[in-house]
């Protein structure tokens, strides 16, 4: 039986809390900028990371407003402030603001999507390190489903998530300062559990909304972890068909998915229409997505030419939050433990590979 279906919505919301400054009284003590990027990053990574969150965009017909936050490659050198919303978990360093880096006429683009109820500080980890190494990362808070926003229907509502990335994508590629920089022919998706089906829709996934609505409506499923989010939901508000239309944009090129959400509904019919090149990292002690239930059965439904599939054998689902102090352990341990204790930071350093190696590959990248 599939005992799982999403990550737990309250539990997100607390993580996100917390990465969004929830408990910023307790920053840590201000540090001196860093410019030992590669120290940072790693021994191969050419750059300095900037950061920014000074764009908005408008989508008029959703009646959405989308504000993305960007890290981008900057000069090596480039001081880099310590960017940690509290003392709980680890930050990612970067520049504000600072000039997108020279050495390429035009960057390739990853964009990055949060898990339900998150926030984009939530991968802060990862796509800060992609930026580093060569990619403008573009990520969002997906309304109606992040932090400070959220409700059982936006998070039933999950197929918003890559319309969001679609609408980003046309405003960005024609803006007067991102727009000649960017390759549109050099485009990906990545993203951790809702995250990761948002990635994945945006080359070809369908959400399954009907099979959700089934089994969180039975009598005996119902109560199954993840239904607290999705049981109590009025789905005669919301069109199937719609729900499960193809959402699909062509200018992305490949996806990266880190512990897809809601792997267990997915049917062949759901996955007929990748072709492009998918990575799937999954946790093998993923508490709330069991391993074979939701990942593995994802990834026998996948192309096998085309699909790489990466087991991390110490992850749970958490582990895909960045690392915690040892303040984090105290306070929310739930997201802060793993099933392997002292793992998380080799586990980030396979996913960042991973990551920087599949993109450099499928966006042709040299």
């Amino acid at each position: 039986m599939l005992r799982h279906l999403a990550p737990l919505g309250p539990v997100l919301f607390v993580s996100a809390a917390l990465l969004a400054g929830g408990c910023s009284s307790s920053k840590k003590a201000a540090e001196a900028p860093r410019t030992d990027h590669a120290a940072l990053y790693g021994a191969d990574a050419a750059y300095a990371v900037g950061v920014t969150q000074s764009l908005t965009y408008e989508d008029a017909v959703r009646h959405r407003t989308l504000k993305p936050l960007v890290w981008y490659p900057v000069a090596p050198g480039t001081p880099m402030d310590n960017r940690a919303p509290s003392d709980l978990f680890k930050p990612f360093y970067g520049a504000k603001d600072a000039p997108l880096s020279d050495a390429r006429e035009r960057w390739p683009v990853v964009l990055l999507s949060h898990g339900s109820g998150g926030s984009v500080m939530d991968l802060s980890w990862f796509g800060s390190n992609l930026a580093a190494h060569g990619f403008v990362v573009v990520a969002v808070n997906h309304p109606g489903n992040t932090y400070g926003d959220t409700s059982p229907e936006g998070f039933a509502r999950a197929y918003e998530r890559p319309r969001d990335f679609t609408v980003i994508l046309d405003h960005l590629l024609k803006d007067p300062k991102w727009g000649p920089r960017v390759d549109p022919e050099r485009i990906g998706a990545t993203g951790h559990s809702m995250g990761g089906y948002t990635a994945l829709a945006l080359v070809g996934l369908n959400l399954n909304l009907e099979w959700i609505e089934k089994r969180c409506k039975t009598p005996g499923t119902r109560e199954e972890i993840g239904c607290e989010g999705l049981r109590d939901v009025d789905y005669g508000r919301i069109d199937m068909k719609h729900a499960r239309a193809s959402y699909l944009d062509p200018r992305v090129k490949a996806a990266f998915a880190m512990a897809p959400g809601m792997a267990a509904s997915f049917e062949a019919r759901d996955t007929a229409d990748i072709q492009k090149p998918v990575e799937l990292v999954l946790a093998k002690g993923d508490e709330l997505m069991p391993h074979e239930a939701h990942g593995m059965h994802l990834a026998g439904l996948l192309p096998a030419a085309t699909t790489t599939t990466v087991v991390l054998d110490d992850a749970g689902h958490f582990t895909f939050l960045p690392e915690c102090y040892p303040k984090g352990f105290d306070v929310i341990a739930m997201l802060c433990r793993d099933p392997v204790a002292g793992t998380r930071p080799a586990s980030h350093a396979r996913t960042n590979a991973e990551g920087v190696a599949f993109f450099r590959r499928a966006l042709e990248v040299r």
